[in-house]
């Protein structure tokens, strides 16, 4: 294949995976180009596997889910093809970044649904695999596609069409969600639904103690069921589990005693003040609560501890999150730096009983593997909680990748028997999750599918995901 480099291992990224052999790696920079080494391919039996940017850190980073597939890099596809100010949408390309398309939204009616992690990571990619932003999950955001198949034929999707302009949902099935987390084709384009920008963005914070987590998860999810009036996403966050022994690790400024309640609330004046007293009163019952505040996020200044997070409330992508917690001074360091990272990405219980049932179940695994581990709950609606558990670890100590990867291993397997199904895997448990979540006849229903769209298995094989 013509560009096509030579094969190589690929052993280092930041979660110590299980290294793969390449095939090589193509940089197409058009659809067209996509299109021909598609069908270049198809004539010389090579698998493919899609990346945008590779900064799926903790997940595998730009490593495939199995040996001897060419990679695509994505990332030279970097065009905003369009931009509607009056409807609020975005027609960009897999390569541009959170960074690149909130450029591009400054000083306009509209921002970005910005992500925690770094300011050069895809909106696609990210929101195709389901991350979280700090408005609501990115999946929400996926409005319409543009996609080659494994033929080279190109299908638009959502009421995105061929010209590149977005109409909105159009008349017949809506195949959108099919290309979430799979491998039906490869994903050129996407119609991006964007954030109307409030009057106003309220930071919600406050530290509490550990042993009060149950009850405000509780109390916050009492809050949201009986109506937030203002737009957001709620967390609870940075609650570490730590082993009684050991040379574990956590992000600098973690307290182990000690969990926080962030998030923004956006809307117009009235609305935000309504929101933070309803607020209030949902956590009265929570011991030191009276310590959650709420701050203007425009007013924040960059010496004060909030300073990321307000500038992402506010859709404007940072790195400085990031490259605190794993030690880096430049995200380009990160695959290759000193601190290791996992994350395992369940669904979590928003009941304050089932929640420290949990944590004292997750407990005995944090001991035996004398690896510490930091939790948060992204409430992204009335009904549910995404659970993001990260694993810090120091690649330089023999066996600490060992026991951060068994740690992960057995925080799995205890969260499936709490009933909390992973709603996003790692590279090396794609396939296993999605067999351990999904019915027979379901599974059935999708091998129809990527067998009917993709016969001989050429594209991103063994990967939910894009």
């Amino acid at each position: 294949m013509q560009g096509l480099s030579r094969v190589e291992l690929r052993p280092r990224e930041v979660g110590g995976h299980q290294p793969r052999s390449i095939a090589g790696t193509e940089t197409p920079h058009t659809l067209d180009e996509v299109r021909a080494l598609v069908r270049r391919a198809m004539a010389t039996n090579r698998r493919l596997y899609p990346v945008s940017t590779g900064r799926n850190w903790g997940m595998g980073s730009a490593m495939p889910v199995t040996d001897d597939n060419v990679v695509v890099d994505l990332s030279g596809m970097n065009r905003i093809r369009g931009l509607d100010l009056d409807a609020g949408y975005a027609i960009i390309e897999p390569g541009v970044t959170q960074a690149q398309l909130a450029e591009e939204l400054r000083d306009t009616p509209w921002m970005l649904n910005v992500t925690a992690s770094c300011a050069d990571t895809s909106v696609i990619g990210n929101a195709l695999d389901r991350g979280d932003g700090c408005v609501r999950s990115r999946v929400e955001d996926v409005a319409g596609l543009e996609a080659v198949l494994a033929d080279g034929s190109v299908v638009t999707t959502g009421g995105l069409d061929p010209a590149g302009r977005y109409h909105g949902r159009v008349a017949g099935p809506d195949l959108t969600p099919a290309f979430v987390q799979h491998n039906l084709g490869i994903v050129t384009a996407m119609a991006v639904a964007l954030v109307p920008r409030p009057q106003t963005i309220g930071l919600v914070h406050g530290r509490i103690q550990r042993d009060q987590a149950g009850v405000t998860l509780g109390a916050i999810t009492g809050f949201m069921r009986r109506g937030n009036p203002a737009d957001g996403l709620l967390r609870v966050r940075e609650l570490s589990l730590t082993p009684d022994h050991g040379d574990w690790t956590l992000p600098p400024g973690v307290d182990p005693a000690l969990f926080t309640v962030m998030g923004p609330l956006l809307g117009s004046d009235a609305t935000v003040e309504l929101a933070e007293e309803l607020l209030r009163k949902a956590l009265i019952e929570v011991e030191g609560a009276e310590a959650v505040r709420v701050v203007d996020a425009t007013e924040v200044d960059q010496g004060d501890p909030l300073y990321p997070r307000a500038l992402m409330a506010q859709g404007i992508p940072t790195c400085i999150g990031v490259r605190s917690a794993l030690g880096v001074t430049s995200c380009d360091q990160i695959d290759d730096g000193a601190m290791g990272f996992l994350a395992l990405l369940p669904l979590m219980p928003m009941h304050a009983r089932r929640t420290e049932h949990i944590l004292t179940a997750l407990q005995t695994a944090v001991d035996r593997h004398t690896t510490a581990l930091m939790m948060e709950w992204n409430l992204v609606s009335r009904h549910r909680a995404n659970g993001v558990i990260q694993i810090f670890f120091d690649r330089g100590t023999p066996d600490a990748p060992y026991r951060a990867h068994q740690l992960r291993n057995d925080g799995n397997c205890l969260l499936r028997g709490h009933g909390c199904a992973i709603y996003r895997s790692d590279i090396d448990h794609a396939a296993a999750d999605v067999w351990s979540e999904t019915s027979t006849a379901s599974l059935g229903m999708l091998h129809r599918l990527k067998t009917a769209l993709d016969p001989d298995g050429l594209l991103s094989p063994g990967r939910y995901g894009a």
